[in-house]
């Protein structure tokens, strides 16, 4: 993280602002990083993602020389990193008190994983608002919920909803990009389970629709003969599973 000062006049008294920009993805703060998703949409200008980005008035960034913009667009490098991962979410709480995982994905068990990546993929094959409200609602929980039969007060999806619709589209499009970044660091611990992802425009721009992951059958193949043994491998962590499965996979590749 840098630390970076803004010396100027106000009303002819000196001023100074210290602005903290990071370093890398994920040392951005929620702000920050919702800034960085409306630009990259073209949802906002330049000039407004420099106001958001470093939280600088729009009466400073009138003052500011262009050149400023310049030395401030240069500290931004680390955005272009394909390598910078990204293990948290920005939005750690949504209102209503719905929380999201932990880091790395602590307490989040298989069943959860597959629910949430199962909509995720289907809003991104299809673009229907329902599918991205059914995400959001799976993946941000409140404390005492839980996939879990074991676990606590089970998720009524359909009373969930309404909350989601409410938040505006750009957030809960950020909160899918985190996802995808969240699945990027997965598959540099599982690339086994979790491939690289393909483009999502082929080389003459057009817009690829990839086909949703099929959890059910990845699932299936997971649990074999051990039916009965079914709800035991839901509740798995998830990164106990995926571990488990990762493996399995590389080792019929090596056997193929």
């Amino acid at each position: 993280m840098k630390q970076i000062e803004f010396r100027y006049k106000r009303f002819g008294f000196p001023r100074c602002k210290k602005i903290a920009v990071p370093d890398k993805m994920s040392e951005m703060s929620p702000i920050q990083y919702l800034a960085t998703i409306r630009l990259s949409k073209k949802w906002i200008t330049e000039e407004e993602f420099f106001r958001q980005f470093f939280g600088l008035s729009s009466s400073l960034l009138a003052q500011l020389p262009l050149y400023y913009l310049y030395r401030l667009s240069a500290l931004l490098g680390f955005l272009k990193d394909k390598n910078g991962r990204v293990d948290s979410f920005y939005l750690s709480e949504l209102p209503a008190k719905l929380m999201a995982p932990l880091p790395k994905l602590k307490g989040m068990t298989l069943q959860q994983f597959m629910t949430v990546d199962t909509f995720a993929s289907w809003y991104m094959a299809f673009e229907k608002n329902e599918y991205l409200d059914s995400f959001i609602a799976t993946l941000y929980m409140k404390k005492e919920e839980s996939f879990s039969k074991n676990g606590g007060k089970p998720l009524n999806l359909e009373k969930r909803i309404p909350t989601i619709k409410r938040l505006p589209f750009d957030l809960k499009y950020s909160i899918l990009m985190n996802w995808v970044l969240v699945k990027e660091w997965l598959s540099s611990a599982y690339p086994a389970l979790f491939p690289e992802s393909k483009p999502s425009t082929n080389s003459r721009g057009d817009k690829i629709r990839h086909k949703p992951v099929d959890w059910l059958a990845l699932f299936d193949a997971f649990v074999g003969d051990n039916i009965a043994d079914m709800d035991a491998y839901k509740e798995l962590p998830a990164l106990d599973a995926f571990r488990i499965m990762n493996r399995r996979i590389a080792d019929s590749k090596k056997r193929q």
